[in-house]
């Protein structure tokens, strides 16, 4: 049986969840089910279709185990990797033509310092999943130079590590109405002495970047549903989502009539 889905990834406050709850509730031409990975989270707006903390709960490892937050976090996710048949139960559940977005935890230890996000990605595809990492970034980090390249670099990272189709996004683009905004210079590149070195080593970690490839780099406001479709649109063609799909009678009917 053959899956599709997103693993959305990204750092706290990165709008993870806000993402995986207006897909769910916009659908666009497919049945969204959302499954929670994050064991620390204490409110989910959206419908939960599997939840890590019905098999473990970051707060209860603390307590029992005396584990601090980033400690009992890779705890949890040890756990759930070392009980992936109550996962695969669960995932058993979902309909085979439904699209799966698995909201992730925003530590991003646990995806440059250790490998459990990349093998939890692995059992995804051995399970039968096509699936696509979303790297979600916010847009303050394109008002400061240094902030933003360390941003597209931690993406870098982490997408090379889940090893799948990966695509960046600059998230809560609203706030920017002009395009053009993002491509003045920074008042915080002037303040360097060195701004002329600085300049340099940003332009050759830019080309690297670009070099290496980070998937495509796509802007979304999360409330245009024309700019949800295009990012959607794209994360299909990667994941080949929709191929086996049959097509739509109405549209066909209206064609042929128009033939």
């Amino acid at each position: 049986m053959q899956y599709y889905g997103q693993l959305i990834i990204g750092p706290a406050g990165s709008g993870k969840t806000s993402y995986c709850n207006i897909l769910q509730e916009g659908s666009f031409k497919r049945n969204i089910e959302v499954v929670n990975l994050d064991p620390a989270v204490d409110f989910i707006p959206y419908k939960c279709a599997v939840d890590i903390r019905e098999l473990i709960c970051l707060s209860d490892v603390m307590e029992e185990l005396g584990y601090g937050p980033n400690g009992g976090l890779v705890y949890c996710m040890e756990y759930l990797l070392q009980n992936w048949n109550w996962m695969q139960e669960q995932l058993n559940n979902i309909a085979q033509d439904d699209y799966v977005l698995f909201d992730c935890p925003g530590q991003i230890e646990l995806y440059s310092h250790i490998d459990m996000m990349r093998k939890l990605a692995q059992f995804l595809v051995y399970s039968g999943f096509s699936i696509s990492s979303v790297y979600l970034v916010d847009i303050n980090f394109i008002e400061d130079d240094a902030k933003f390249l360390s941003g597209l670099l931690m993406a870098l990272s982490a997408s090379m590590a889940l090893e799948l189709p990966a695509f960046t996004v600059l998230q809560k683009i609203k706030r920017y109405i002009k395009l053009h905004k993002f491509n003045q210079q920074s008042e915080y590149a002037n303040q360097y002495e060195f701004s002329k070195s600085f300049k340099f080593f940003t332009q050759k970690i830019s080309e690297l970047v670009t070099n290496i490839g980070i998937g495509r780099l796509l802007y979304l406001d999360i409330s245009d549903d024309e700019s949800i479709d295009n990012l959607l649109g794209e994360i299909d063609y990667a994941i080949q989502f929709g191929d086996n799909l049959e097509p739509d009678d109405k549209l066909y009917d209206h064609t042929e009539q128009q033939l």
